[in-house]
């Protein structure tokens, strides 16, 4: 079994769009014949879709965390907290390279390792 795609919903698709983007994401506009827009990004095997949900119910804590390996992590970082995004943890060397976290608009932990 291969995980083939994540769709995640969120209230404020604009920002949460301008995080992944700022992350090295690229997206593509999708619309569905009952005119629900919704925004596609594949890596590798795998495409993440945004969908905006007005009115969603925000938990305090999301239950799921990203972990996405970046070329630059110190430069990636830098552009992110630079946009106002929150950094949880600056870059450190870890055991596995270096690793950083940060929060997505909607609360989201987002590792970034360096490979």
């Amino acid at each position: 079994m291969r995980l083939r795609s994540v769709i995640i919903a969120s209230s404020q698709l604009k920002k949460v769009l301008n995080f992944y983007e700022l992350l090295g994401l690229v997206f593509q506009r999708n619309q569905v014949s009952l005119g629900t827009e919704f925004y596609t990004s594949q890596i590798e095997n795998l495409e993440i879709s945004f969908i905006e949900k007005i009115n969603i119910r925000v938990d305090s804590q999301p239950h799921y965390t990203f972990s996405f390996k970046v070329s630059d992590i110190n430069s990636i970082f830098n552009k992110l907290t630079q946009a106002g995004f929150i950094g949880i943890l600056d870059p450190i060397d870890d055991k596995e390279g270096k690793k950083a976290i940060l929060m997505d608009p909607d609360g989201r932990s987002v590792e970034i390792t360096s490979y």
